[in-house]
């Protein structure tokens, strides 16, 4: 794991006003809440979880929201006993040794999340459903926030793009940490991704 960032990182000034703003202007953010709410509450049953992701991508991702929801069930259920594994992980403990597992992963959301009406595919939500199940280590992303890290990707080969911005996200969680509220309410990769999405994303700052 490479430890030379060639990315823009905050100081942590602009860093908090960059999370401050997002929750100020943001008026979907409380629904991430929700939705890891009921994946954690109802860790284990794969028909719940999947409805708490559900709700996520419908209010974040809403072009790709017609995905077949059994899928999605059934995808949460093969790999629940790996998700578990995940789920306590932080993304400082990311390793070469994760690749595999990461983009086995993704493929296979990015499978169970294809739009039934033309069976296009989305890795921002791959990254919506990732990150309620495993919070602390795998990140959120958009298309925006990818480019701005270099991380450009094309929808049915984005598992590679989504590893580096694993590692490059774990270079920045490093810079970051000490500028988050200790404890938080949230992962340190929430913080980051409302940090990249008010800079990236919307330019609020």
């Amino acid at each position: 794991m490479a430890e030379q960032t060639d990315f823009h990182v905050p100081k942590c000034d602009e860093f908090r006003r960059g999370y401050e703003k997002y929750n100020q202007l943001e008026r979907l953010g409380p629904i991430y809440f929700e939705a890891l709410q009921i994946v954690s509450g109802n860790w284990g049953n794969p028909t719940a979880m999947a409805s708490g992701i559900e709700r996520l991508i419908r209010a974040w991702n809403r072009f790709y929201a017609h995905f077949d929801f059994s899928k999605l069930t059934d995808c949460i259920n093969k790999n629940l006993a790996l998700l578990s594994e995940l789920k306590p992980r932080h993304i400082s403990a990311l390793s070469a040794s994760d690749e595999a597992t990461i983009r086995s992963l993704f493929k296979d959301f990015f499978e169970a999340l294809r739009r039934t009406n033309d069976l296009a595919g989305s890795a921002v939500s791959v990254a919506k459903a990732l990150s309620p199940l495993a919070t602390h280590f795998l990140p959120l992303w958009d298309s925006n926030i990818a480019l701005a890290y270099d991380c450009f990707y094309l929808a049915d080969s984005a598992d590679a793009p989504y590893i580096d911005f694993c590692k490059k996200m774990k270079l920045l969680a490093g810079k970051v940490a000490d500028c988050v509220p200790i404890p938080d309410d949230r992962s340190l990769l929430k913080r980051i991704d409302e940090y990249n999405y008010s800079k990236y994303t919307r330019h609020w700052i």
